[in-house]
């Protein structure tokens, strides 16, 4: 997300204004049970393109510090496994957690799927969303997973 999303300004102590690639911008607040977590874990402690909300918890755990005001691209993202952007970084379509159907009103994305994607074959959960992301993504989308 952190291509996507980024900090515009710090517009109070736990207020920002945050920009996303398409221009559009948005105003997020720190949850006040995150404040400490949020202050102690500086952003290059993440890699480079997570969220610059996120915070480690543990090792393999991370959460999102501004959740309750999250903007609605997170809210989305949050229910699949792969959220697919439009060349202009917009919501193009997304593939929900636990399957492998596309959800979609771009019709230009839905006829790629149908022509390439739909009926891939394989077992492996992780190489079908490998080879599916990198197939958007050559075909000029952004995959967030």
């Amino acid at each position: 997300m952190g291509e996507i999303i980024s900090i515009r300004d710090q517009i109070g102590p736990w207020e920002f204004r945050i920009g996303f690639t398409d221009g559009e911008e948005r105003i997020v607040s720190v949850d006040p049970d995150k404040y400490e977590l949020f202050r102690k874990q500086h952003m290059t402690e993440k890699k480079t393109i997570a969220c610059p909300f996120l915070r480690r918890t543990s090792l393999e755990k991370r959460i999102c510090t501004v959740h309750e005001s999250r903007p609605e691209l997170c809210r989305a993202f949050l229910c699949s496994r792969l959220f697919i952007l439009d060349k202009n970084g917009k919501k193009a379509g997304r593939v929900r957690n636990g399957s492998r159907i596309l959800v979609t009103e771009d019709l230009s994305l839905l006829s790629l799927w149908n022509k390439s994607m739909r009926d891939l074959q394989t077992r492996d959960e992780e190489k079908w969303e490998s080879m599916v992301g990198d197939f958007f993504i050559k075909a000029g989308y952004t995959i967030i997973r």
